[in-house]
């Protein structure tokens, strides 16, 4: 492994645990709950702004479709409770080879954080169900951080806690445009992108990516 890498920071849905299309279902239920007039409307439209800003904060999507802040509010507290329910009850699975990766890098001294567009609640439930909290140093969600991605809010906040002496010291790993935006704009010194989730292979260089591996398993093979 490479000595000079202190922090790996990993995207959540996509990266670490298979999405399945869990985030795209849950986004849908919340606009038919919440916004029933609208989703009747627009619903291929909405689906496709979802798909595309994949990763960014939630309430961000939800405030730019609905253009109010009050209604974006309540759809993204029902786009929580959706995928909460889904988790709860079907649990999440893994990417294959996710565990062995950050237990490697653990192993070897190098931190890991996960850095997400959930909520808390999401969060812990998720790292509940995999069985994670022993495994990470730090986690991060846009309402803690102050801004979710592309912004490097998040990727800050996690070196700030983990007193990480450069940004060139990071590796950001995501499987969205907007998590090469995060890791581009934080100055990371690697930015890779993987296809098991939602954008591809051009557009996550497009959106800054330095590599893009099949999944967070072939992250060895880059440091």
């Amino acid at each position: 492994m490479n000595k000079s890498i202190e922090l790996v920071a990993f995207d959540v849905a996509g990266t670490v645990i298979s999405d399945d299309g869990l985030v795209v279902e849950s986004f849908q239920r919340a606009f038919q709950n919440s916004e029933p007039e609208l989703w009747e409307r627009k619903a291929d439209e909405l689906t496709q702004y979802a798909i595309e800003t994949m990763g960014q904060s939630k309430i961000e999507v939800f405030t730019a479709l609905i253009g109010d802040e009050v209604r974006a509010a309540l759809a993204l507290e029902a786009f929580e409770n959706a995928y909460f329910e889904i988790v709860s009850r079907s649990g999440v699975t893994p990417i294959a080879g996710a565990q062995a990766t950050i237990e490697n890098l653990r192993e070897v001294g190098i931190r890991v954080a996960l850095t997400t567009g959930f909520s808390r609640k999401t969060l812990d439930l998720i790292i509940e169900k995999l069985g994670w909290r022993q495994l990470l140093d730090f986690t991060i969600t846009p309402q803690e951080a102050g801004g979710g991605r592309p912004s490097p809010a998040m990727l800050l906040k996690c070196a700030e806690a983990l007193s990480v002496s450069s940004p060139s010291m990071v590796v950001v790993l995501g499987d969205t445009m907007a998590d090469m935006g995060a890791g581009t704009s934080y100055g990371a010194g690697q930015v890779v992108g993987v296809l098991t989730g939602t954008h591809n292979e051009s557009q996550l260089r497009s959106a800054g990516a330095t590599s893009v591996i099949h999944s967070v398993a072939d992250l060895k093979s880059l440091i």
